[in-house]
């Protein structure tokens, strides 16, 4: 059984699983993030949610798009206060 999160802290062990990922190590061996592996990654990231999306209820559907939804808001909000208070590339 995969355990979503961590013992100790409650928090979700994202990081971790990141850390584990072939195709984080794979981008990152040599320091740099080029074009082709995001767009190879974007690929990839489409292929296991119509994967998703073909297993899932509407349900279950309707609160994983909630929990990324509100993933994505968390990580823009902390990106912004990092930025002081700038939104985007400004």
């Amino acid at each position: 059984m995969v355990q979503l999160f961590d013992e100790k802290s409650g928090f979700l062990k994202l990081d971790e699983a990141v850390q584990k990922s072939p195709e984080f190590q794979k981008i990152m061996a040599d320091g740099q993030v080029t074009d082709d592996e995001i767009k190879e990654q974007v690929k990839l990231v489409i292929d296991l949610f119509k994967e998703i999306d073909s297993k899932l209820s509407d349900k279950d559907k309707e609160l994983v798009v909630k929990a990324i939804a509100e993933l994505a808001v968390l990580y823009e909000v902390s990106a912004y206060k990092d930025r002081g208070g700038r939104y985007g590339n400004f």
